[in-house]
């Protein structure tokens, strides 16, 4: 009698056991999610060492180009604006690694800017708006798609022109890191895409500088045709390494 009370007591707390446990498992897992959603800082902000530290990040000047607007025509108008800034800044060598290291938040994804949440906004906000510099090969150049950024337009003038760079040339898309040149900072220069197209297929190093840009609106390309939503745009210097020296896109001989 002693030994089946006992034994059944032990069995009904076993049972006890598994099943807190599994709620506390399962509780703490739905945490975890919310917190990765909500992107905290110190579950998904490692610190990376080589990446720029910029206290005062410059104010965007973005411009009328051909009667298009700064914020463009409909889509995120804030987000259009930062597509369109034309603006110099000081730019930072980083790595590929370093960049490809850099997460953002899935709840942002897909979201025009105003619908972030505080805690994704602050994260990404550290990072956006840094001049950068990035050197890789170019695997391939081509026009994009009419934006709303470039109000809708579909001709080749006012079009942004989307490079992918990769830290090495045998890589694949899916590893590239997305560049984008805007028409009004491409009416500020000599560049061609034949000229670009040109450096990829002599398997040139190109050093792309610009501005940081979380893109949210692509998130069904990553691994595919992209490594992250992070990009370089707008792209405001390119330069070639030819015969062992850094050439402007202007003055590339090819």
């Amino acid at each position: 009698m002693f030994n089946r009370k006992f034994f059944s007591r032990i069995g009904w707390l076993v049972i006890v056991l598994l099943i807190g446990g599994a709620a506390i498992y399962f509780l703490g897992s739905q945490l975890i999610l919310r917190t990765a959603d909500g992107i905290a800082p110190s579950a998904m902000a490692p610190a990376i060492d080589d990446f720029p530290v910029v206290t005062n990040k410059s104010q965007p000047n973005a411009v009328t180009f051909n009667g298009c607007p700064p914020e463009g025509q409909g889509g995120d108008a804030e987000f259009n604006a930062l597509e369109n800034r034309v603006d110099e800044g000081k730019y930072v060598d980083i790595s590929f690694d370093t960049l490809l290291a850099l997460r953002w938040p899935r709840n942002a994804e897909r979201q025009v800017m105003s619908a972030w949440s505080p805690q994704s906004d602050a994260y990404i906000e550290q990072y956006q708006g840094m001049p950068i510099a990035l050197t890789g090969y170019i695997l391939l150049a081509k026009e994009a798609p009419p934006s709303p950024a470039n109000c809708n337009r579909n001709n080749f003038e006012n079009s942004d022109w989307n490079l992918s760079i990769a830290d090495n040339q045998g890589d694949s898309l899916s590893q590239a890191v997305i560049a984008a040149v805007t028409p009004r900072v491409r009416s500020k220069h000599k560049w061609t895409i034949d000229a670009i197209r040109r450096a990829s297929y002599q398997h040139l190093q190109v050093r792309i500088s610009g501005w940081l840009l979380f893109n949210p609106t692509r998130p069904g390309d990553v691994g595919t045709s992209r490594a992250t939503l992070w990009e370089i745009h707008p792209v405001m210097q390119i330069e070639v390494l030819q015969d062992g020296h850094w050439v402007a896109l202007d003055k590339f001989s090819y």
